[in-house]
């Protein structure tokens, strides 16, 4: 059981960044249809702290990306490092690495995403990043 749910843990977070890579570049025009399984990723009472340090509802993230449809076309978002910090039951706590690659810019940050599995259905629940330096 722990694996199966470690394993659902990290196919949402590849399958939530490639919703909002679509979302981002909007790809084939299919950035808008994206925002409704996105946001059903997210449990209703979802929050975040982004890497400036707001913490934020899951309002405020639909909100968010309800205005970003296309507005990085040509970004690329690239997952490493998955590494599983805690579980308890049918939740888990998954680190990971997230870069996103814009022109000749890169950021990258390390984030801990709190998920629950529910009936086989992946519910996030909560979701801490931390900017990584921009200096190598």
């Amino acid at each position: 059981m722990h694996n199966k749910i470690v394993e659902q843990a990290h196919h949402s977070i590849h399958h939530v960044h490639a919703l909002i890579h679509t979302l981002f570049t909007d790809a084939n025009g299919k950035g808008q249809p994206a925002l409704e399984p996105l946001m059903s990723e997210f449990a209703e009472h979802f929050t975040m702290v982004t890497t400036s340090a707001a913490i934020v509802s899951r309002a405020m993230v639909e909100q968010m990306f309800k205005g970003a449809v296309g507005a990085k076309p040509g970004l690329e978002i690239v997952i490493s490092d998955l590494q599983t910090v805690w579980q308890e039951g049918n939740s888990v706590a998954i680190r990971y690495k997230e870069t996103h690659r814009l022109g000749q810019r890169e950021s990258s940050r390390v984030s801990v995403a709190i998920i629950g599995m529910h009936h086989h259905n992946a519910q996030w629940t909560y979701l801490h990043e931390t900017p990584l330096s921009q200096e190598s």
